[in-house]
């Protein structure tokens, strides 16, 4: 149980409620001192999850220059959920333009209001766009200081929406209890309905794909944005900094840019292995199909644990048994998914990665005054300095190009505010925009890329896996003239017509890598070159 182990002893459980206060400052709740796992049911919190938004069965209108927040419809989540937008005014619908997004994800404990905040009370992600602190925060001495929006100076505006789901379970819809964190995750469908380890009486709640999938065509349809990888990025804050990069690792063909801001970027807390390195555990493949088994999990009832428990105890609904479910875990981390950013067109890498975290020493003597509330976030500030390390050196290992600063300070607001607008300038600079300025990464010719999933498709190459076990498909040095691909199993992919190109003539290519294992991939064996087989695939013209 390392994962939720750490996850607990490093993010507040148990502590008293000085604590909680901490982590409620750090990542702002809806309702401010109210702990929302202490309900075991949804009546309470149901009640005023969306309080204030546009009901979903009422057309949308648009409001511009402040905070709103509308209800929608999802399928992905079984329910109603609800985001927050703010439209400023150069992209107001009577202009007849078309603005870039900027998708924000909240934190642990957080909802719909925690990255814009609200009408009355907008956040600095909100100032951002067009004020900046009155000293840039890399040449003060104490940019803590400058952490109260309100005060900063006018800046040059940047015409880019900004939108903040909520990332909860829904009242009424899947999971185990409304109002718990989704984790900006598709959850294990092991533990859900129907699954061989059902814990809880419904499908699977997907909230990663909730994003994509659902999130992004509502925004499309009912606000003015430009529609396509070229005008959306992806960022968010704490365990929404890991949302934002392992969605976007995940689908590094819907975002051009992607932000992290105190990110946890490795959840299962265990080092991740490098799937280009020569040297690692071995996989051994059966010589012929032996058959599958799972491992059986073992999840801690929600309903056993202490209310502040119920939120990190939800974890392993999400991912799984942290011993037997690794591979879930894997496939879900941004630092076992950071060779998908090794995508290469015209002009250099085709997705831009810029993120930040602090060093975890406090600046203020106000860090202090409750030594409880400081312990947890200095701890999580910590935790999540390390899995930043980790995924660093993972970018770095594979060769992907990224901007990651180190800046002073714990798991604060107050520490964060001054640099949040030079994380919006950067990534609003890598979008296009509705004067034809911008500059969005080009599409790759060249891409590499590694899933569990057994059917997805990326940058226009459709994949699907037939194996029985969860593992990594890696495939590698994709382009119309080849590909690679590395694991166990029987892999179709489906050529680009843009490439006209196939195998004997065909532009589905069935690729045989030989017997599954039993299991599914434990202790990151399926990350070794030696794992399952290779196969290199030269693709000919179509006639």
């Amino acid at each position: 149980m390392a994962a939720i182990a750490g996850l607990a002893a490093m993010a507040l459980i148990g502590l008293p409620g000085p604590a909680a206060r901490a982590a409620s400052r750090a990542v702002p709740r809806a309702r401010p001192g109210q702990t929302k796992a202490a309900a075991t049911s949804a009546g309470p919190i149901a009640a005023g999850m969306f309080r204030g938004c546009t009901p979903a069965g009422q057309p949308m209108k648009v409001i511009v220059g402040r905070v709103a927040c509308q209800e929608m419809a999802t399928r992905l989540l079984g329910g109603t959920t609800a985001f927050a937008y703010f439209v400023p005014s150069a992209c107001a619908p009577n202009r007849h333009r078309r603005c870039p997004v900027l998708y924000l994800l909240h934190g642990f404990g957080g909802d719909y209001t925690s990255m814009l905040g609200t009408a009355s009370a907008p956040s600095a992600w909100v100032a951002a766009l067009d004020s900046a602190p009155p000293v840039p925060p890399e040449q003060s001495a104490s940019p803590w200081t400058e952490s109260d929006s309100s005060k900063w100076v006018g800046a040059s505006p940047l015409a880019m929406i900004l939108v903040a789901p909520d990332g909860r379970i829904t009242p009424g819809g899947y999971g185990p209890q409304a109002g718990l964190d989704g984790y900006w995750a598709d959850w294990n469908p092991r533990y859900a309905a129907g699954g061989d380890e059902q814990s809880y009486d419904t499908p699977a709640p997907r909230f990663a794909s909730f994003v994509g999938q659902e999130l992004v065509p509502f925004i499309d349809a009912h606000l003015p944005v430009g529609r396509g990888r070229d005008w959306q990025a992806l960022a968010g804050t704490s365990l929404g900094g890991y949302g934002s990069y392992a969605i976007g690792l995940a689908h590094p063909d819907q975002w051009a840019s992607l932000g992290a801001v105190s990110g946890i970027m490795n959840i299962l807390l265990l080092p991740g292995l490098d799937p280009s390195a020569s040297a690692g555990p071995v996989g051994l493949q059966p010589p012929v199909d032996v058959g599958y088994s799972h491992l059986p999990g073992h999840l801690v009832p929600l309903g056993d644990l202490p209310g502040p428990a119920q939120d990190f105890g939800a974890a392993t609904y999400v991912f799984g048994d942290p011993s037997v479910d690794q591979a879930y875990y894997r496939g879900n981390q941004p630092v076992d998914l950071a060779f998908n950013a090794l995508a290469d067109g015209p002009g250099g890498q085709s997705v831009y990665i810029r993120g930040f975290s602090n060093d975890a020493v406090p600046r203020q003597a106000s860090d202090l005054s409750s030594p409880s509330g400081y312990l947890g976030a200095q701890a999580f500030e910590s935790l999540v300095l390390v899995t930043n390390t980790e995924l660093n050196q993972s970018f770095n290992d594979v060769g992907v190009s990224y901007t990651y600063q180190r800046h002073p300070g714990i798991h604060e607001d107050a520490y964060w505010n001054p640099w949040l607008r030079e994380q919006e300038v950067a990534q609003y600079a890598r979008l296009a925009h509705w004067d034809g300025g911008g500059a969005p990464p080009a599409q790759p010719t060249s891409f590499s890329y590694r899933s569990i999933y057994t059917s997805f498709s990326i940058w226009g190459w459709a994949v699907s896996v037939q194996r029985p076990d969860i593992e990594f498909l890696q495939m590698s040095a994709v382009s119309c003239s080849g590909f690679t691909l590395r694991g166990t199993g029987t892999v179709t992919v489906t050529v680009p017509a843009s490439c006209h190109r196939g195998l004997a003539g065909h532009p589905r290519v069935t690729v045989d890598l030989g017997p599954s294992m039993p299991v599914d991939a434990q202790g990151g064996t399926d990350a070794s070159p030696a794992y399952g087989r290779t196969v290199t695939v030269r693709l000919t013209p179509l006639r």
